[in-house]
């Protein structure tokens, strides 16, 4: 006999309804989930569903010095990738690292650049790296051989992580303006570009029917993935260097700003303004479960509800809370500039398990290309924390 259990999963770019059925007295199989950008996934929601890693508490599986600030990780495929930046100079340094073992699964790959600012992105078979000099290079996961290499025309500054989704590699560039590129993650080539203001710091958000970034005084953009067309923009009376990663979350573009304005939701169908909420707009990025949201500001964690943007629980730690969190099975984890991890029960928030990494949990940098963006990961059964040099993964 088999009963059968329905599972909603609100997960990377739609709503999926999965039915599994189990025979009675067997074990489910697992659902073995991945990061593949910032922020978890092409929504950049911070949401991931990956049974393999297991209620918390979870213990240390290993830890890494990489000898340089390191970037938030993509965990996939039996790998953890990451960039540190480079001991010896300017650039950065691709580390692919077996996900079991923490031992390094092919050499360490120079990636250049003129500062120490790198991303990754992950899809369609390939780990995808971009340096900020616009130097997009697709490599093999399992070997580290490059498949394509492209500099991206028409700009000088790059400091937008690149999003995977649909064969398509997402992202933006700065300089001279801005530039939006779409690029064909198979072979390298640019697909289309789009102008905009001004193209820093924003990894575009991508969902079956929009490419979102968003740029200082919240000026924000919508386009047709495949062909770029305009959709719709979101306009204020500034604009000016600089942005953040939008996060598209239960029918909403979550958009923040560094200059002052107050952090907005805008309708991802229209643009409109759907409503504001308290935060600094220095503050990292929400992540939602569903439409429970969680929100780290000037240290301290707050759970909001996405319509009514109520504030029904907060958790202060030791009021150092630095990370973007991430949502991982309806757990909220989130670090400290102290070095602390924590789990919290993500309908309540009580804390469940915290463990010390050995190392800051900085903050990550959405202004400057002084260090790799960083930011927490999971997938494959951990939790994966980079903590200055260290990179830590946790699991069962």
């Amino acid at each position: 006999m088999k009963l059968p259990r329905t599972i909603t999963v609100l997960s990377g770019a739609a709503l999926s309804v999965v039915m599994l059925v189990t025979p009675v007295g067997a074990q489910p199989s697992r659902t073995v989930g991945a990061s593949t950008t910032y922020q978890i996934n092409a929504r950049h929601d911070g949401s991931l569903v990956d049974t393999a890693v297991g209620a918390p508490p979870l213990s240390r599986k290993w830890s890494r010095d990489l000898g340089g600030n390191v970037s938030y990780p993509i965990v996939a495929g039996g790998r953890v990738f990451a960039t540190a930046a480079s001991p010896d100079g300017h650039g950065t340094v691709l580390h692919a690292i077996d996900a079991a073992t923490g031992e390094d699964a092919w050499e360490p790959v120079g990636l250049g650049g003129s500062y120490w600012w790198s991303a990754l992105a992950y899809g369609g078979g390939r780990l995808y790296a971009q340096n900020d000099d616009g130097v997009l290079t697709a490599f093999d996961p399992a070997t580290g051989a490059k498949a394509w290499t492209v500099t991206l025309p028409g700009q000088y500054s790059f400091t937008s992580p690149p999003t995977f989704a649909a064969g398509v590699v997402y992202t933006g560039g700065a300089g001279s303006g801005g530039t939006v590129y779409a690029v064909d993650a198979s072979t390298g080539a640019v697909l289309w570009t789009q102008p905009v203001e001004n193209g820093d710091n924003s990894s575009p958000a991508v969902t079956a029917d929009g490419v979102y970034v968003s740029y200082a005084c919240e000026q924000t953009y919508a386009f047709a993935p495949k062909s770029g067309e305009p959709v719709w923009r979101h306009r204020t009376e500034c604009s000016g260097g600089g942005g953040r990663t939008p996060v598209v979350a239960d029918g909403g573009v979550w958009v923040r700003d560094d200059a002052g304005m107050t952090p907005s939701v805008l309708d991802a169908a229209d643009g409109r303004l759907r409503g504001t909420y308290e935060a600094d707009g220095w503050s990292p990025a929400p992540a939602f479960d569903g439409r429970q949201g969680y929100f780290v500001d000037e240290g301290v964690l707050r759970e909001r509800h996405s319509r009514t943007l109520e504030t029904r629980w907060t958790f202060e730690g030791d009021g150092r809370i630095s990370t973007a969190p991430i949502v991982v099975n309806g757990y909220v984890y989130v670090g400290s500039q102290s070095g602390r991890l924590w789990a919290l029960n993500g309908a309540t928030g009580q804390s469940v398990w915290s463990t010390d990494v050995g190392a800051p949990i900085e903050e990550p940098d959405e202004h400057n290309v002084s260090e790799p963006l960083t930011g927490l990961g999971a997938g494959g059964g951990l939790v994966v924390v980079p903590a200055t040099h260290l990179l830590v993964a946790y699991g069962q």
